[in-house]
């Protein structure tokens, strides 16, 4: 028997490692394997080969013959010894080695009386375990057969080796599939995206030329309601297209009024992530509430301050956003003679867009408008 006092070069845990990078532990049997235990055994003239490998509390067995099982624990394992020896390990008779003759194996059923193995040794050099064959009477292998043995361990490493490209290609592939598929997705939520908010340009270029009196007024008005569509866009994109913060959107158009020495807002609500299709057009309903307020109502006088709620409820179905603004200490509110572009967003764009319920109260003692709309649970793009 070869013995060999040297310290490894690697440690457990690499080993192990290791074993584990080939994702080969627990696999079904694989006619690969099959046909190399048993050209081993015929090589060997042995009634038992095995392919093993060993593991943190048991060897673990590829591929049998011979045995019955496919684990032991480690207690029961000649391989143990042997994948720590330089190559071939020869064993005439374990009852006459003091390392084995009390293994459960060799002092009990199925009484097993010689071995050999050649160590199943990875490209780095950390063994795994080893091709070994087994008899029931002591005896020794020829020099030929020592070869094959030998020959037949390399092509079990050359399997394994195989068998790990083939697992790390097909999840290189996979994840190649993963991204097409994300890239896919993401060019028609863009698509989407350009098309309702081309839409919406539309609609408030033709809205606020019938409610304004002059060209640098309309153009005010546009540059200004695109800039507010353009924030909630800004957030939206740095979440691939998929949702925004209900707090920095309000928080896009109430800034200015941040710095204040009087409070002139108040934002109350949980954290709440808006999908695409409702982040913007809520971004646009609280860009005309805010410049509204600016023009005519709480933010147009120093007194006055806007009140922002928002809670989540549980509906059938799913979750639904309940948003209310409520304006205070402004001037007087009354009706208002025409609708423009943000009466239109607020009374019918929301409901027809986001399937939501609104109301829009013009109180003597502030403007208050209430909001319900269900919430998209599900992400378009996926997360990976």
């Amino acid at each position: 028997m070869l013995n060999d006092q040297r310290l490894p070069s690697w440690t457990e845990h690499d080993r192990l490692a290791a074993l584990r990078s080939y994702r080969v532990l627990d696999t079904p049997p694989e006619p690969a394997f099959d046909d190399l235990v048993q050209l081993a055994a015929r090589a060997c003239q042995t009634p038992v080969a095995l392919i093993s490998l060993i593991d943190e509390h048991r060897q673990w067995f590829k591929a049998e013959v011979g045995l019955g099982v496919r684990e032991t624990p480690l207690d029961r394992s000649i391989c143990l010894s042997a994948m720590l020896q330089p190559g071939l390990t020869v064993v005439p008779d374990l009852t006459g080695d003091s390392r084995f003759d009390h293994n459960p194996l060799v002092a009990g059923e199925p009484r097993l009386r010689f071995y050999a193995g050649a160590v199943l040794r990875t490209p780095d050099g950390m063994p795994l375990g080893a091709l070994c064959v087994l008899d029931h009477v002591p005896r020794d292998l020829t020099e030929e057969q020592a070869s094959s043995l030998t020959m037949l361990a390399r092509q079990v490493m050359s399997q394994l080796e195989l068998r790990r490209e083939i697992a790390e290609r097909d999840e290189r592939l996979q994840a190649a599939r993963q991204i097409e598929q994300r890239q896919a997705l993401l060019v028609r939520e863009l698509h989407h995206r350009v098309k309702n908010t081309l839409a919406m340009v539309q609609g408030l270029v033709g809205s606020t030329g019938r409610s304004t009196d002059s060209f640098e007024q309309f153009y005010r008005s546009v540059s200004n309601r695109i800039a507010a569509l353009a924030k909630t866009h800004n957030l939206l994109t740095e979440d691939y297209w998929q949702t925004a913060s209900l707090r920095e959107i309000a928080l896009n158009e109430l800034k200015p009024f941040a710095e204040s020495r009087v409070p002139r807002f108040m934002l109350i609500g949980p954290p709440v992530e808006l999908a695409a299709d409702l982040a913007v057009p809520v971004g646009m309903a609280l860009h005309e509430l805010t410049t509204n307020a600016v023009r005519y109502g709480a933010l147009s006088v120093p007194t006055g301050y806007v009140q922002l709620r928002w809670s989540v409820n549980k509906v059938e179905g799913g979750r639904e956003l309940h948003l209310e603004w409520r304006e205070q200490g402004g001037p007087p509110v009354t009706e208002p003679q025409h609708q423009g572009f943000g009466s239109m967003l607020l009374q019918r764009v929301l409901p027809m867009q986001c399937n939501a319920t609104v109301e829009v109260h013009h109180d003597r003692a502030g403007l208050r408008f209430c909001m319900n709309a269900p919430l998209i649970e599900q992400r378009l793009v996926p997360a990976y």
